[in-house]
C-alpha cells in the first residue's frame, strides 16, 4: 500500500466514508483552497524553498489528520 495510486485511493475512500469525522475533511478542504489561494503565507516566488515548504506542511497535517482519523473510525465486523 506504499504506492501513489493506492494512497490517493485511500484519501479519496476516507473522504466519502460517512465514518471519518468532519474536522480532517475540512483540513483537507483547507488545504486544497490553500493551494489554489493567490496569498501564501510566504510567497513561493519569493522564497522559493521556504515557499513551497509552508505548502507542503499544510497538506502534511491535513493528510496525516484524515489517515489518523481513519485509522480511529470504527469499524463493523464485515468492514475487515
Amino acid at each position: 500500500m506504499n504506492s501513489l495510486a493506492a494512497r490517493l485511493a485511500r484519501v479519496v475512500a476516507l473522504l466519502k466514508d460517512p465514518r471519518t469525522p468532519k474536522l480532517p475533511k475540512l483540513l483537507v478542504l483547507g488545504a486544497a483552497l490553500y493551494m489554489l489561494w493567490p496569498l501564501d503565507l510566504v510567497p513561493d516566488f519569493m522564497v522559493p524553498v521556504a515557499g513551497f515548504l509552508d505548502d507542503a506542511m499544510f497538506w502534511w497535517f491535513a493528510l496525516r489528520s484524515l489517515f489518523k482519523a481513519g485509522e480511529a473510525a470504527p469499524r463493523k465486523p464485515s468492514d475487515g
